[in-house]
């Protein structure tokens, strides 16, 4: 096989070009720490950093959506606490109006620390969460989620409710919309409520109501009449279910339903016990506030305000309940919101520590790879010296 002095040329400087390009590939790597500078250097290496890249990217962006929520869930939290401390405050106003000793001017006071307090729950529920978006609004924009006209309360906003991805296969709700904050609580004892007829002629106050048998009950609104001053029948519309004589303070109990009185109620007179409705917490502090504002001059008067704050501080207590109830929740979603953070955390960094080992440079071994290249080089060069040197007219 004849070799051509031209051919051995080539064949010497190709050998020298292909050391020289592996010495600037390795020294690239070393100076900037990525292995990675071309696809083709590694391409199932440089497709699977690919994927590695975007799930990093998307944790980062999980966690951004995570702040975000964290921030409203936390303004919710708060304005869940200012709510309850408001309540708990009108609970105490109730607790004294209803002891008897109080002056009709003490309770117009009481009323107006309690329209005061009204007020001021509105304005929580009004509040936005520090980057111009209402926190109980739903999923509406640009609007203030309660109105108030001439003492009733209007929503504004919707019923929806974000839901934001902040983990792989993880998302948590947004804050609760408005209408269920503070317009859906339930009142009586949370299941069965009772109130008086507005036109009651005795003095008969109802003090606790509650259910025996709900299968008995099944939800039912009775009606309990008394039909002479020690006497009483429970009506279903028409029906007569249950029937007695009455003392002062009994508990009257019939249809799986009990309810204590005292007082002397008329002939006439009537309660209704019906389930639970439910009822906006200002709707209940405005009925609360009129109620205070009643003169109380008769007996009758009296008593009506007397069923008048018991039904009221029931109502205010369930409002209590539910707002904690709220909260409750809120506080749940924190808490997964603080563990799915430890999960990004985790994931994240399993993703980068694989990332770094496909693509970033490992120095010792590059530098040692170097240091043989370079040997390699100056051998080829020597090698191609020598090669240069073999001739016939050497041996002339």
């Amino acid at each position: 096989m004849r070799i051509s002095t031209a051919g051995l040329y080539q064949q010497g400087l190709s050998a020298l070009m292909k050391r020289q390009s592996d010495i600037a590939k390795t020294q690239q790597q070393l100076a900037t720490g990525n292995k990675l500078t071309r696809a083709a250097d590694d391409p199932a290496g440089a497709a699977q950093s690919q994927r590695l890249d975007y799930a990093v990217s998307q944790l980062d962006q999980f966690d951004k959506s995570a702040g975000l929520l964290q921030n409203r869930l936390q303004a919710q939290e708060a304005a869940l606490s200012d709510s309850n401390d408001y309540l708990a405050r009108v609970r105490e106003l109730v607790v004294q109006a209803n002891n008897g000793t109080m002056s009709d001017a003490d309770r117009q006071t009481a009323a107006a620390e309690i329209r005061h307090l009204r007020a001021s729950l509105l304005d929580v529920a009004n509040r936005s969460d520090g980057n111009g978006r209402a926190l109980f609004a739903g999923q509406r924009d640009a609007v203030t989620p309660f109105s108030d006209t001439a003492g009733v309360v209007t929503y504004n906003g919707d019923d929806g409710q974000n839901r934001v991805d902040v983990a792989p296969d993880m998302a948590l709700a947004d804050a609760d919309p408005g209408s269920e904050v503070f317009m859906r609580a339930l009142t009586g004892d949370g299941t069965i409520r009772a109130s008086a007829t507005a036109a009651n002629g005795g003095t008969g106050v109802l003090q606790q109501t509650s259910v025996t048998d709900p299968s008995a009950w099944n939800g039912r609104t009775l009606t309990l009449k008394f039909t002479a001053p020690g006497a009483w029948q429970m009506l279903d519309g028409a029906t007569v279910v249950g029937s007695g004589t009455y003392t002062d303070g009994d508990t009257l109990q019939a249809a799986g339903v009990k309810t204590r009185i005292t007082g002397a109620p008329a002939t006439g007179d009537s309660f209704t016990l019906q389930s639970a409705p439910r009822q906006d917490v200002f709707t209940t502090l405005e009925t609360l506030a009129d109620a205070l504002e009643t003169p109380t001059i008769t007996a009758q008067q009296k008593a009506q305000m007397g069923n008048a704050l018991s039904s009221a501080l029931a109502d205010v207590t369930q409002a209590q309940e539910h707002l904690m109830a709220v909260r409750s929740s809120t506080g749940s979603r924190l808490a997964s919101l603080d563990q799915a953070a430890d999960d990004r955390s985790g994931t994240a960094l399993s993703l980068k520590e694989t990332l770094s080992g496909l693509r970033d440079t490992d120095y010792a071994e590059a530098t040692t790879r170097l240091s043989l290249q370079m040997t390699a080089i100056e051998a080829a060069q020597k090698t191609m010296l020598r090669v240069q040197s073999l001739s016939l007219f050497d041996k002339l």
